[in-house]
């Protein structure tokens, strides 16, 4: 049988002895409270008389109110002024913002009408170039003018009402349209440029510069010869220049001959690419060796008077594989 050390009496003296520790410690602080607040309670429950006073003979009127619902009152008059006043700075400034975004929505429709203009503007000055680009394009070979700037259907209206889509801007249709144009002209001047390359080189060897200044005083075909006055045909053209003025090759080549003809005088045969091949007679002398190689613009040699010839001039030819052409029009391609 167990044994318990705590007796009820010893229960009850341990509980008076702890209840008298603490009012003996916390008894006067308990106190105090109760006191300020019997204090605050008998001060807020005191009442004050507001009267109102006419000036004539009416009744006088009065009123009791605590100083508690005095308090109250004044409590929430001054909440309702902070609240009222946060909601009219909320509200300055959402009128603020407001009228920011009016100025930045003004100024980007502008922005966006000024866009338009520009995409309007770069498309006609488009539409002005490209009769250039087709032009330039139709002298390459193989071109198709017809196909150059075909392009698919037009996305009407009228169909996309039909199937509910909405149409897009006619600066973006004009926007698109350009650049599909400039991938087309990109692809065009792609090849206008191989063209051109190629043309180049056959340019670059090709007869086309004049072999010495001076004038034409006899062409290229049939005519009545000077000295017999009998028609017979000129193979060249003849042209008069000062004594010893310098003969340049027409076209870069290598020199394939240098003969003296008792007709033409002191004579250098060039030949060129494609077939071609050009003569300068009547020289006073010449300044290359035969098998040498020149190139377009070299001196051969000097005008003189050698040969069949009253004049100072150089009798100019040119052959294309075994016939002689006239040489004008070569001159007149790239004039020297």
């Amino acid at each position: 049988m167990g044994i318990n050390p705590f007796k009820d009496s010893n229960l009850d003296d341990l509980q008076q002895n702890i209840s008298g520790f603490l009012y003996s410690r916390f008894g006067g602080l308990l106190r105090s409270l109760r006191e300020k607040r019997r204090r605050f309670t008998a001060k807020g429950k005191e009442r004050i008389t507001v009267m109102f006073i006419p000036h004539t003979e009416k009744k006088i009127i009065n009123f009791h109110i605590s100083i508690f619902a005095i308090s109250f009152f004044v409590g929430t008059l001054i909440l309702t002024i902070v609240i009222t006043s946060i909601f009219i700075v909320n509200h300055s400034s959402t009128i603020k913002q407001v009228s920011k975004l009016k100025t930045y929505g003004t100024n980007s429709k502008l922005q966006v009408q000024k866009y338009k203009e520009e995409i309007g503007r770069f498309h006609s000055i488009f539409q002005t170039f490209k009769p250039e680009i087709t032009h330039l394009y139709s002298l390459t070979p193989g071109s198709n003018i017809d196909s150059l700037w075909a392009r698919g259907g037009v996305h009407s209206d009228e169909a996309a009402r039909e199937s509910g889509e909405l149409t897009p801007p006619m600066e973006l249709l004009d926007f698109q349209q350009i650049e599909t144009e400039l991938k087309t002209s990109r692809e065009i001047i792609g090849q206008i440029k191989e063209f051109l390359s190629y043309r180049k080189k056959i340019i670059e060897n090709t007869p086309s510069i004049w072999p010495v200044d001076g004038y034409i005083i006899s062409r290229f075909g049939n005519r009545n010869s000077p000295y017999t006055f009998r028609p017979e045909y000129h193979a060249g053209i003849d042209i008069e220049a000062f004594p010893g003025s310098e003969i340049r090759a027409t076209a870069p080549g290598k020199v394939e001959d240098i003969f003296w003809d008792s007709n033409l005088g002191l004579t250098v045969t060039v030949r060129h690419k494609y077939g071609f091949t050009t003569h300068y007679s009547h020289c006073e002398r010449v300044t290359v060796e035969k098998d040498q190689k020149i190139s377009k613009g070299e001196v051969v040699g000097y005008v003189g008077r050698t040969g069949k010839t009253t004049r100072y001039m150089c009798y100019y030819q040119i052959k294309i594989g075994t016939e002689f052409v006239d040489p004008i029009p070569y001159l007149n391609r790239i004039m020297h």
